[in-house]
């Protein structure tokens, strides 16, 4: 699922964060899980996007995580 399809169901996040992972400092790698995207969600919880890898920018849902006390922001 992409993130705009999350958005148009959910509704738009209360905070978001982009960072890369190790991956990405892996010399000729150019698969996916390079790049992640954070949706926090007050209230319901986190929703994390995986990068599909190369020089792409399409994110697809790689987890969930349901916390009824998500404070919806970065700590």
């Amino acid at each position: 699922m992409s993130s705009k399809q999350v958005t148009d169901l959910i509704g738009v996040p209360t905070d978001q964060k982009y960072y890369v992972t190790g991956k990405a400092w892996i010399p000729f790698y150019f698969g996916g899980d390079r790049s992640r995207l954070e949706y926090r969600y007050k209230g319901q919880g986190v929703v994390t996007f995986a990068g599909s890898g190369g020089f792409s920018s399409t994110y697809t849902v790689s987890r969930v995580i349901y916390n009824r006390r998500e404070a919806g922001y970065e700590r």
